[in-house]
């Protein structure tokens, strides 16, 4: 068979997961939204054999031996990483039996549900049988992969490709070293928090501002979505369909702010990815910390500047009554206000980093058997003591305030502290280019946009992170932007020296 003849079936077999993925992500979606809550059960059964036929056509020897001619043929660069990249998840699934995917794959939307009303009803008893069940699946689907590492390394490996257990071990020890000095400098000054931050704010003033900000960050409404759920998230169905959903608080309404502006942050790299690469899957396999380092840029280094809301401050006033008498320079201090807190998702970012360790050290512990789901809310209890000075009153302002383990994302987490770490490069490297500051202040967003589509969203999942990074900033990822921005940043808020 032609190159060409093996091209032409690749794109058609790819052109169908496509069509399925853009089914289950539909399913998804409405699930986590506005689907009624009596009808999981039968919609999780159909989900999850849709998700055993899309696994039957991604593992179908057509397919396999496809992707194995390919991948000895001389392709053009982006066929390549795309191929390379199918490969690698083909070798990871080709020998699990479909029975045990759909299980799994129902367990994680039947886990799911029970989360969330274990959550609201801070039952940590009634999720725990899930969690044991959700770590045995995932120890045996990733039995069958063949790969000798141990199962938590492989699993860091599946959000961020080219990162290490031991890669994440030294750079959570130079968190510790550089940023814990200065979260106790600022935490020994003792700065009250802005009373003002607890304000009643209605829920549809909380609204009003979600519409300001969307149009501030052109986030263009023919092409994008915002709707709501009991833990914000954002869904890609295709270059020009980008959804997101926040979670309306009365009493926390600065919560669905930086929600709106972190998912916000994701939905944007996906609706700027290069068109010809919609329906590939290049077009959204970008590593998780990559595409972290995007709304974690958006939500901290753009989201809580003082030229970010320079311009736009006055609107939020008018509509939200809380802020009337809030001065900008007020309400910058107090959305980067910081406090030794017990939600991940409020945190601020000098803490935010204690908060993904926990994770970290107890996802580690789940896989090399050290920790078992018996008494893991305590465990859970006892860390946020040992890093944070603190403990949660119950189970949902503790271990089950995420949604992640419900769906089996085991070695997620870190990588919301390594985007944290590669925004800050990105930042630098932007502003060499463009003035951030002046383009914020003159309510340009755009620009920031398109500088950060021409280097970094167009290219979808080509790259690797340390390839794209060394592309665009002329370095291997480096941590040290992310400790200077934080000290830097800091020591100006909190007047505290380094």
């Amino acid at each position: 068979m032609s190159i060409e003849s093996k091209l032409s079936q690749f794109r058609e077999i790819s052109e169908k997961i496509s069509a399925y993925k853009l089914a289950l992500t539909t399913l998804n979606w409405d699930s986590s939204t506005i689907a009624p809550k009596k009808g999981a059960a039968y919609r999780n059964k159909m989900a999850a054999l849709l998700a055993g036929e899309l696994f039957s056509i991604e593992t179908s020897p057509e397919f396999i031996v496809c992707i194995d001619e390919l991948s000895t043929e001389a392709l053009d660069e982006i066929t390549a990483s795309e191929i390379r990249q199918i490969k690698k998840g083909l070798d990871k699934a080709r020998y699990i039996p479909k029975e045990v995917y759909v299980e799994f794959a129902q367990l994680t939307r039947d886990a799911e549900n029970v989360w969330e009303k274990a959550r609201d009803e801070q039952d940590y008893e009634s999720f725990k049988p899930y969690l044991k069940k959700l770590i045995e699946m995932t120890k045996k689907v990733v039995s069958y992969r063949k790969d000798d590492r141990p199962v938590y390394d492989q699993l860091i490996d599946d959000f961020e490709t080219g990162i290490t257990l031991a890669d994440y071990d030294v750079f959570f020890e130079k968190l510790k070293k550089d940023i814990v000095p200065l979260l106790h400098k600022v935490i020994d000054k003792n700065i009250p928090q802005p009373t003002w931050l607890k304000r009643i704010v209605p829920i549809q003033q909380q609204r009003q501002v979600v519409e300001i900000l969307m149009e501030y960050l052109n986030y263009d409404k023919s092409s994008c979505y915002i709707g709501e759920s009991a833990h914000p998230f954002s869904s890609h169905f295709s270059v020009h369909d980008n959804r997101v959903t926040v979670r309306y608080q009365e009493e926390l309404f600065t919560s669905s702010i930086f929600a709106l502006i972190h998912e916000v942050g994701h939905a944007t790299y996906n609706g700027q990815v290069d068109e010809a690469y919609q329906g590939r899957m290049i077009e959204d396999s970008m590593s998780y910390g990559m595409h972290e380092s995007q709304s974690r840029l958006y939500e901290n280094m753009l989201g809580r500047s003082r030229e970010f809301w320079s311009s736009i401050y006055p609107k939020v006033q008018s509509v939200v009554d809380a802020l009337k008498d809030v001065s900008l320079d007020e309400f910058i201090l107090g959305v980067n206000h910081v406090e030794l807190s017990l939600v991940r998702i409020e945190a601020d970012e000098l803490t935010y980093p204690l908060h993904i360790m926990v994770r970290y050290e107890i996802e580690q512990g789940l896989f090399n058997g050290t920790l078992d789901v018996e008494g893991l809310d305590q465990v859970w209890s006892d860390k946020y003591q040992e890093y944070l000075g603190i403990r949660p009153p119950h189970n949902g302002l503790g271990i089950l305030q995420d949604i992640h383990w419900s769906g089996g994302a085991f070695g997620y987490f870190p990588t919301y502290a390594l985007g944290s770490a590669y925004s800050a490069q990105w930042m630098a490297a932007m502003r060499k280019e463009i003035d951030v500051d002046r383009c914020l202040e003159n309510n340009d967003f755009r620009s920031v946009n398109e500088w950060l589509r021409e280097n970094v969203h167009r290219h979808g999942g080509v790259y690797e992170p340390n390839q794209l990074l060394l592309s665009v900033t002329g370095e291997h990822f480096n941590p040290q932007y992310y400790i200077d921005y934080l000290k830097d940043k800091y020591s100006r808020l909190f007047d505290v020296g380094e």
